[in-house]
């Protein structure tokens, strides 16, 4: 008889997990033996807050299912900041929490965890030691239904190892509908728009989609452009890009004048989650809406005109050989670029955020993965990184959470060890999360960290300023990068001039191991910037 472990370890292993993260208690160790047996492979992370990332990251990067686990109590309570970032920035991420048996007398680390769960999932239960074959299949169900998201299973300590008579092979896979069996409209009114214009959210990142993207851009004249997490839909070397949107306020305002200038905008897979107010909408009022989905977008602050639910891949794919092109000219788009990119011209004696960043990014290899942190860094890195496709510059956008550029990219490394994989940080948000750099010593990864250092909460500082407000609690020491490098098995470098950062990004990448790059920076362009 399997056990409820084993059921739901051979579960996630069919749908291509082959990693899970988190800290072990006592209660969960039959699920490790599980996965051991399954092949698998249980990362030990140092913070239950890193396998939540991780996980969120994984699913991102490998397109399966990420996995998190933590034990009862402070585990399960330390896990719900990266299941609120899987919730809001949309990640197919199973979280299993521990449980000790529930009695009236016995409250020793004990909490209702399936409440303390639901707002931050799209389904959490507690298991069943009668039930659990048949529960397990119906929540996973939930990660792909609508917009993807996380379930959370919680399991008390008997469930673990009760065993099971009856089985669950669930087939239960949304077959994809056709929309281009409905598309007359759509290629309708496009064919009369004289200047449309299409953002691409995250809701569907797949190469196939960068693709179509790009094909229908360039047959009809059309400007995309991105939100953050859908950087690389369509290859942003792409003649009719018109760049990232969503957080900067001075680029946003450029952004917006361009949209104002257009009489149609299709959205596809645009999730107002990521995006400030405003952009709520963020476009006139009586601006005619196509929106493409795989999920009916519910909450977008506008009116829809025509609403296509189904692979949006089929949906634009469809349009490529319809007649149709817009009054749009590649001059338009030049002067677009042209204004963007005074914003990020840094006139300063030292080695400013954007050029810091552009000059990583030199230092790289094509194949790459990076994970942003969250700060000041990366919404001028979200403007100058170019990426060539989607699921290559991971971040938490709709949740927005520091600390979570180093575990994403320990993540990405494991589910990509084909790529070059760098975490790059602020400094703030890298000590929130350092002692995940045991974990790449640990493992023999090949991981480069960079973090700018300005020893400031610097957006928060802006903030401040904006107040009028005299500078409190923002500033910080860092500790010396060469001593902190070392103490985790790596090297530790610190540069302020950007020849010696991009040589410092070649020479990490030849060398493999453990690479810290302290960047200095001058943060005084971020004013101008975000």
């Amino acid at each position: 008889m399997p056990t409820t472990s084993q059921i739901l370890a051979r579960t996630l292993y069919a749908r291509g997990v082959r990693h899970a993260f988190g800290m072990p208690g006592g209660v969960v160790l039959p699920l490790l033996e599980a996965f051991r047996e399954v092949g698998i492979d249980f990362v030990l992370v140092k913070h239950e807050g890193s396998a939540g990332f991780m996980a969120d990251a994984y699913a991102q990067v490998n397109g399966t299912p990420g996995v998190c686990v933590a034990t009862l109590g402070p585990g399960a309570t330390n896990l719900v900041s990266g299941m609120a970032g899987a919730l809001l920035d949309r990640a197919p991420v199973v979280a299993i929490t521990g449980e000790a048996e529930r009695t009236n007398v016995y409250t020793h680390q004990t909490l209702d965890q399936t409440a303390l769960f639901k707002p931050v999932s799209k389904v959490s239960m507690t298991l069943t030691s009668g039930e659990a074959w048949r529960e397990i299949p119906l929540a996973l169900r939930h990660l792909e239904h609508g917009r993807r998201g996380p379930v959370h299973l919680n399991i008390p300590a008997s469930v673990f190892s009760a065993g099971h008579t009856s089985s669950f092979d669930d087939r239960f896979e949304p077959l994809a509908i056709d929309p281009r069996l409905s598309l007359g409209t759509v290629a309708a009114r496009l064919g009369r728009a004289l200047r449309p214009m299409m953002l691409v959210g995250l809701g569907d990142m797949t190469p196939r989609l960068a693709q179509v993207v790009g094909q229908v851009a360039a047959a009809r004249r059309i400007p995309v452009m991105s939100t953050y997490k859908a950087k690389g839909v369509p290859d942003e070397n792409h003649e009719w890009y018109a760049g990232a949107f969503g957080l900067s306020t001075t680029v946003d305002a450029l952004q917006q004048d361009l949209l104002s200038t257009c009489d149609l905008l299709v959205t596809v897979g645009l999730d107002p989650v990521e995006l400030r107010p405003q952009w709520l909408p963020g476009w006139r009022e009586d601006l005619p809406v196509i929106a493409l989905d795989r999920a009916a977008p519910t909450d977008l602050t506008h009116p829809v005109d025509t609403l296509v639910v189904g692979d949006p891949a089929l949906s634009l794919a469809a349009l490529i050989g319809t007649e149709g092109a817009s009054e749009w000219t590649p001059d338009d788009l030049a002067d677009h670029w042209d204004r963007m990119a005074g914003l990020f011209r840094e006139e300063i004696t030292g080695m400013g955020p954007a050029s810091a960043i552009a000059a990583i990014q030199a230092g790289l290899p094509d194949e790459h993965v990076v994970a942003l942190d969250v700060g000041a860094h990366r919404i001028t890195a979200s403007h100058v990184w170019t990426c060539s496709e989607p699921n290559t510059l991971l971040q938490s956008n709709g949740f927005s959470s520091m600390g979570y550029g180093l575990p994403a990219a320990i993540a990405a490394k494991l589910a990509r060890p084909d790529r070059t994989c760098v975490a790059l940080t602020g400094d703030a948000g890298l000590w929130m999360t350092l002692g995940e750099l045991a974990l790449v010593a640990e493992r023999g990864m090949d991981l480069v960290v960079v973090y700018l250092a300005d020893g400031s909460l610097s957006l928060i500082e802006k903030k401040q300023q904006a107040l009028g407000l005299p500078q409190t609690g923002v500033r910080f020491q860092n500790p010396d990068v060469m001593a902190l490098a070392q103490a985790f098995g790596g090297q530790g470098e610190s540069v302020s001039d950007l020849d010696a950062l991009t040589a410092s990004i070649e020479a990490a990448v030849a060398r493999g191991g453990l690479c810290l790059i302290e960047a200095v920076i001058d943060p005084s362009p971020y004013t101008r910037q975000v």
